[in-house]
C-alpha cells in the first residue's frame, strides 16, 4: 500500500509542480495591449478628461474672436403713440391733436473692430492656449493612470487564476492522503487521531480553494469595470526593459521631466500668468473703429407732415464711421483687485505644482523601492520554494522508509503550497512594480506601444501643449 501510496502523491505533487509554473499562452490571447487601448476608448475618465480638453479648445476659439470685428443687424417694427413738446408746439400752432400714434420701423448695421484694448485679446489666447494645453496633458496623465489600472487588474487577474489552480491541486493532493488515511483507520491500522488531523487539513484545503476562487472573482469584476469585457485567454505580459531607469536618481529625473501631471501644472502657472497680463490691460484705453447705419422711419412721432407744409417723409437715414477711444478713469479699485487676485491664482498654481512635483517624486521612489526589495525578497523565497522541494521529496523517501507518515507527507505538501503561493505572488508583485514605474516616469503609454487617438492632439498646437 506504500508503493501504492506514494505513486499517487508523485502524480499529484509532479501536477502541482506543472501547475505552479505553467502560465496562459494562448495564441489568440487578449495581451495587455489590447486591454489597455479597450479602456482608453471606454473608460468614463478619459471621456470626461477628453471632454474638459475639448470645452478649453473651445475656450481658444472663443478668445480668437477679440481679433475680429462684431457685426450686429438689428431691425423692428410697431406702433408708438408720443407726445413731446414738437407735438404740443403743433397742437398750439396749428389747432392739431398734442399726440401722434404712428407706425414706427427701424433697421440698423453696425460694425466695431476693436484696434487696442491694452492687449487685452492677446494675452486672453495665450491663457486659454495654456489652459487647453494644461488639460491636454491632464489627459494624457488620465491615460498613464488608466493604464495603470489595467494593468494591475490584468495581472492580478493572472495570479488569482493561477493561485486557484495552486489551490485546487493542493486540495487534489490533500483529498488523496485523506482517502489513504480514512481507508487505513476503516481497516483498524490507522489513528483515528491522524484522521482527525488530517479532516481538518482537508477542511482548511477547501476553505482556500474558495477564497482563491472569491479573489479570482473579484479580480474578474475589477478588470471588467476597467476594460468593459470580461478577461478572456490572457497571457503574461512583459515589461520593455530597455525603458525601465536603471537608478532611482534616474528615475526621478525621468519623472520630473517626463511626467505629464507635471507639464499640466507648469502650464497653468502661465496660464495665470497671461491672466495678470489681461487683467492689467484695463489700465489702458480702448481704441475701436465703429461704422453704423440705420434707416428709420416714423420715429418720436415726426412722420415728415405738416399741417401748413409738404410732405418731406418721416424717414431717418444714417450712416456712421468713427474711431472712439473710451478710457475708465475710476472703476473703485476692482482692476487693482483684479490684478491682485490673478497674482494670488498664479502663487496657488506654483503651489499647486510644488505638490504635484512631490506627490511624483514619492510615487517614483514607492515604485523604485517595491521593485527593489521585491528582488531581494524573491531570491530568499525561491530559496524557500527550493527547500520545501526537497523537504517534500525527502519526506517521501522517508516514507517509503516507513519512517515518516502520510500526515508528515502532508505537512510538507502544505509548506510547498504556501511557498509557491508567496513566490507567486512575489513574481507578480514585481511585474506590477515594473509597470508602476513606467507610470511614474511617464512612459507606460510608449512602452505597451499604444497609439493614442489623433484627436487628443487637438485643433491646434497650443503653447506648452503636447506636440
Amino acid at each position: 500500500m506504500k508503493n501504492s501510496v506514494s505513486r499517487t502523491l508523485k502524480k499529484s505533487v509532479a501536477a502541482l509542480a506543472v501547475a505552479a509554473v505553467l502560465l496562459p499562452t494562448s495564441v489568440a490571447a487578449q495581451s495587455l495591449e489590447q486591454a489597455v487601448a479597450t479602456a482608453l476608448d471606454t473608460h468614463p475618465q478619459i471621456r470626461q478628461a477628453f471632454n474638459r480638453f475639448k470645452v478649453r479648445e473651445e475656450q481658444v476659439n472663443q478668445a480668437f474672436a477679440g481679433y475680429y470685428p462684431t457685426i450686429d443687424f438689428d431691425a423692428g417694427i410697431g406702433r408708438e403713440w408720443t407726445e413731446s413738446p414738437s407735438t404740443r408746439r403743433d397742437a398750439l400752432n396749428y389747432n392739431v391733436d398734442d399726440t401722434k400714434e404712428l407706425t414706427r420701423r427701424e433697421i440698423g448695421v453696425s460694425l466695431r473692430q476693436v484696434i487696442f484694448s491694452g492687449f487685452q485679446t492677446t494675452n486672453e489666447v495665450e491663457r486659454s492656449e495654456y489652459e487647453a494645453s494644461a488639460e491636454q496633458w491632464a489627459l494624457f496623465a488620465s491615460a498613464e493612470d488608466v493604464a495603470l489600472e489595467v494593468s494591475r487588474a490584468y495581472l492580478e487577474f493572472l495570479r488569482a487564476t493561477q493561485i486557484v489552480v495552486l489551490a485546487e491541486r493542493n486540495l487534489e493532493s490533500h483529498q488523496i492522503i485523506f482517502d489513504q488515511v480514512k481507508q487505513k483507520t476503516d481497516s483498524g491500522l490507522g489513528s483515528t487521531a491522524d484522521l482527525s488531523q488530517v479532516t481538518g487539513r482537508l477542511a482548511r484545503a477547501h476553505s482556500n480553494l474558495i477564497s482563491s476562487k472569491n479573489n479570482l472573482s473579484d479580480a474578474t469584476i475589477t478588470y471588467k469595470k476597467l476594460v468593459s469585457i470580461a478577461p478572456s485567454d490572457t497571457r503574461l505580459p512583459v515589461p520593455d526593459a530597455v525603458m525601465l531607469p536603471t537608478s532611482l536618481e534616474q528615475a526621478i529625473d525621468m519623472s520630473t521631466i517626463e511626467h505629464p501631471t507635471l507639464k499640466s501644472a507648469g502650464s497653468d502657472i502661465n496660464a495665470a500668468n497671461a491672466q495678470r497680463e489681461s487683467a492689467k490691460g484695463n489700465y489702458y484705453p480702448q481704441v475701436t473703429f465703429d461704422l453704423s447705419a440705420g434707416w428709420d422711419d416714423n420715429l418720436d412721432g415726426t412722420d415728415g407732415t405738416s399741417p401748413i407744409g409738404a410732405d418731406v417723409g418721416g424717414n431717418s437715414d444714417e450712416v456712421l464711421a468713427m474711431v472712439r477711444v473710451s478710457y475708465n478713469l475710476f472703476s473703485g479699485g476692482a482692476d487693482r483687485a483684479r490684478e491682485r487676485e490673478a497674482a494670488y491664482s498664479i502663487n496657488e498654481s506654483k503651489a499647486i505644482q510644488q505638490e504635484a512635483y512631490r506627490d511624483v517624486v514619492e510615487g517614483t521612489t514607492l515604485a523604485w523601492n517595491a521593485r527593489d526589495f521585491l528582488s531581494q525578497q524573491m531570491t530568499y523565497l525561491r530559496q524557500h520554494v527550493e527547500s520545501a522541494i526537497e523537504t517534500r521529496n525527502a519526506y517521501e523517501d522517508q516514507f517509503k522508509l516507513g519512517q515518516r507518515t502520510l500526515i508528515d507527507v502532508l505537512d510538507s505538501e502544505n509548506e510547498l503550497f504556501q511557498a509557491r503561493r508567496e513566490y507567486l505572488t512575489a513574481e507578480y508583485d514585481d511585474l506590477i512594480a515594473q509597470y508602476r514605474l513606467l507610470n511614474a516616469t511617464g512612459q507606460l503609454l510608449d512602452s505597451l506601444r499604444i497609439t493614442t487617438p489623433e484627436v487628443w492632439l487637438g485643433e491646434d498646437a497650443y503653447k506648452g501643449g503636447v506636440q
